[in-house]
């Protein structure tokens, strides 16, 4: 894990440090003299506001399904997925460490799938869509440049097959069931957890039909707890989404539109989620100062790039790994006792 962490840093300064050498190397100083701290500060709080809510979007769902949990465990939850995004290859550990985190308290495996999947396709659903009607009313500058629309239309592509692709394990059980029943799983499991394979098969079409059975609950008793959760989730992508804006007003910059903004922050953010890298890092920097170099005055880029991982990365690292670090020892400790 610590190897993880220090890849993805260095990975991600060493990207920093060349777009900053290349880009503005004799104007970046001016611009982070200039910078407004009253409207960093709003930025870094709108980040938080993001964590505070997407803690409620875990806690309704699980608490609808009748777990009793603590709004402070569906914080800790929602950080730790951050951190474990931030140092996993593909940002792809976060949600499994959801469910893992939620089942070392005492949730179900199923209501943990069942809560982490449903805000995860939601989110994504959400991304797609919004990516796509603004690029199509707001990203004619965006596309015009041959750089930008190898990132737009690489990550419309990706991301579709991918959205596909978790549609059908979330919502499809003939799907899902013919992947976690499979053989080769069953036998890699069982080798795993040191179980007869039998068993194994019983404990996973058990665990998928409880699985199911709450998501055709959630869908026929809380439609309105479903739309909720939508407005919440809307409510995230649109502050994520604007802290890098609200950076950029910070060091002075008045011209770019917000909604052709937003829709290169999203084209963004679905391509760099299939960078192999920790936490994408490296990746993300360079394909924010790809998307934006024609769009805002390149110190400004580079000044936004840095800040902006200041708080989305290297605080969500350094905040997770002293939440982990007290998690393990207060484990280590139980065990003692």
């Amino acid at each position: 894990m610590r190897t993880k962490i220090i890849i993805g840093v260095i990975l991600s300064l060493g990207v920093t440090a060349l777009i900053s050498l290349f880009g503005a190397k004799d104007t970046l100083f001016s611009a982070f003299r200039a910078i407004d701290l009253l409207i960093f500060s709003f930025a870094c709080f709108l980040y938080f506001i993001f964590i505070l809510i997407d803690a409620v979007r875990t806690k309704l769902l699980l608490t609808h399904d009748g777990v009793r949990i603590g709004y402070l465990l569906c914080l800790q939850n929602t950080v730790l997925g951050l951190y474990t995004s931030a140092i996993t290859p593909f940002s792809a550990g976060g949600q499994p460490f959801q469910i893992y985190h939620l089942v070392k308290n005492n949730v179900s495996i199923e209501r943990s799938s069942m809560a982490i999947g449903v805000k995860f396709i939601t989110s994504l659903t959400l991304m797609i869509t919004a990516s796509f009607v603004l690029i199509a009313l707001n990203g004619k500058r965006l596309v015009s440049d041959s750089s930008s629309a190898f990132v737009i239309y690489t990550g419309f592509i990706l991301t579709s097959i991918v959205y596909v692709f978790f549609l059908f394990l979330i919502l499809s059980k003939n799907f899902t069931y013919k992947i976690f029943t499979s053989k080769l799983l069953t036998r890699m499991i069982s080798r795993l957890t040191k179980k007869n394979t039998g068993v194994v098969f019983k404990k996973t079409v058990d665990s998928l039909s409880n699985y199911f059975g709450m998501i055709r609950n959630l869908w026929t008793s809380s439609k309105l707890l479903l739309i909720f959760n939508v407005l919440l989730t809307g409510l995230e992508i649109v502050l994520t989404m604007s802290v890098p804006y609200i950076l950029m007003l910070s060091f002075g910059f008045q011209k770019v539109n917000y909604f052709e903004f937003l829709a290169a922050m999203l084209a963004m953010t679905m391509v760099v989620y299939f960078l192999p890298t920790p936490g994408s890092s490296g990746g993300v920097e360079g394909a924010f100062y790809m998307m934006f170099k024609n769009l805002v005055s390149r110190d400004i880029v580079v000044a936004t790039v840095i800040t902006w991982r200041l708080i989305t990365y290297y605080t969500m690292i350094a905040v997770g790994t002293f939440l982990l670090s007290r998690l393990l020892w207060t484990l280590k400790q139980t065990k003692l006792q």
